[in-house]
């Protein structure tokens, strides 16, 4: 599997369900909300907070992260950022996520051939976000 397609099957919908939780539990937002204010549909809000996506990955474990996703919800809490942008920003802590290698253990459970010893694939490829 190669580092794209990790991020986008599975660090990109952790990062989203980890926002999708913070939104509900601390900042009170309905789900309807939450979707409104996301650009997710209020079943795909539902599925997040079930587990059903996005939990892949467990994202709550890594204070950089979380740091990180709850300042994008107290942006979306707040109205100050729209959906298309937050959707650029949850990529953006995805990216970030995969370039300090974050992931590289689960992705060698994947795929073997990645293993974190020998593979610096999703830290290359995602470089630059971390200056970004």
């Amino acid at each position: 599997m190669n580092p794209l397609e990790l991020a986008s099957r599975y660090v990109v919908p952790s990062v989203m369900r980890r926002l999708v939780e913070v939104l509900v539990e601390e900042h009170g937002l309905s789900r309807v909300e939450v979707a409104r204010r996301t650009g997710l549909s209020p079943a795909a809000v539902t599925r997040y907070l079930k587990g059903e996506r996005g939990s892949a990955l467990d994202v709550r474990g890594i204070g950089e992260l979380d740091g990180m996703i709850r300042e994008l919800a107290r942006e979306v809490a707040s109205g100050s950022v729209s959906a298309p942008r937050l959707q650029a920003k949850v990529a953006g802590v995805a990216a970030h996520a995969m370039a300090k290698g974050y992931f590289c253990g689960f992705h060698a459970e994947l795929d073997p051939r990645f293993g974190p010893a020998t593979c610096s694939a999703c830290r290359e490829v995602f470089r630059s976000s971390i200056s970004a």
